[in-house]
């Protein structure tokens, strides 16, 4: 039995592969044959609308792709590099990244991070991770009041938690709570919300030796703990 769930096991990443790269080529060739047409003048409404919605899709593919190349390069990758990183200038990436969202949304940002300034870990994950878990509070934000992000981090005993909360639209846990990390699952009526983010996260996380919990509450907010082992005293 275990011989047999290892062959599939391989068998399913050789699916992934091949699928990922296979699709890259044509996506390719559609992205530049797009930005060639958007050179060309249309005068026809209906017609720019198309393409517009063409675009769109093909845009959303891609990114869709790219996400589960991560997946599949986090799945497969036995063990990462990690160095010594300052939570706070993380942060600093990720707000530059989202500028534009936050100038939108205008949140209220609090930020503790003075009891755990330094972490030891992935740089690129924990980039990746924080930026999912910030665009999706100014994204699901509840428009009838001010968004507020409260984030946090402190050492407990040999463990480094991080907290993100936020008081935006919330998720109902009683339905959805063992499908809150799954791949392709969705908990709002968005259209660009792609049900990969927290699965993404969640991969990252764990890849790092990690642990991360939620609680929500629809209308109340979302709060993301995430935990770290100490694995070098940085």
């Amino acid at each position: 039995l275990i011989s047999e769930l290892t062959q599939n096991n391989k068998d399913l990443k050789q699916f992934s592969y091949i699928t990922s790269h296979n699709l890259r080529a044509p996506l390719s060739n559609l992205t530049g044959l797009l930005n060639l047409v958007e050179d060309i003048p249309i005068e026809n409404q209906e017609l720019k609308e198309i393409i517009s919605g063409f675009s769109k899709s093909t845009h959303q593919l891609n990114e869709t792709i790219n996400d589960l190349v991560n997946v599949i390069i986090i799945k497969d990758s036995p063990s990462i590099q990690k160095e010594g990183i300052v939570i706070k200038d993380v942060f600093e990436n990720v707000f530059n990244q989202l500028s534009f969202l936050i100038g939108l949304k205008k949140p209220i940002i609090k930020m503790d991070l003075n009891k755990a300034q330094i972490v030891f870990l992935n740089k690129s994950y924990i980039e990746s991770i924080l930026l999912n878990l910030m665009s999706n509070s100014l994204r699901y934000c509840d428009p009838n009041k001010q968004l507020k992000i409260s984030i946090a981090s402190k050492k407990n005993g040999t463990e480094t938690i991080i907290t993100f909360k936020d008081n935006g639209i919330g998720i109902d846990l009683e339905r959805n709570k063992d499908k809150v990390f799954g791949l392709y699952q969705r908990f709002h009526d968005y259209p660009d919300s792609k049900g990969l983010g927290l699965y993404l996260v969640k991969s990252q996380v764990e890849s790092m030796s990690g642990t991360i919990s939620i609680d929500s509450k629809v209308g109340v907010g979302t709060t993301f703990t995430i935990t770290f082992k100490n694995n070098k005293d940085v």
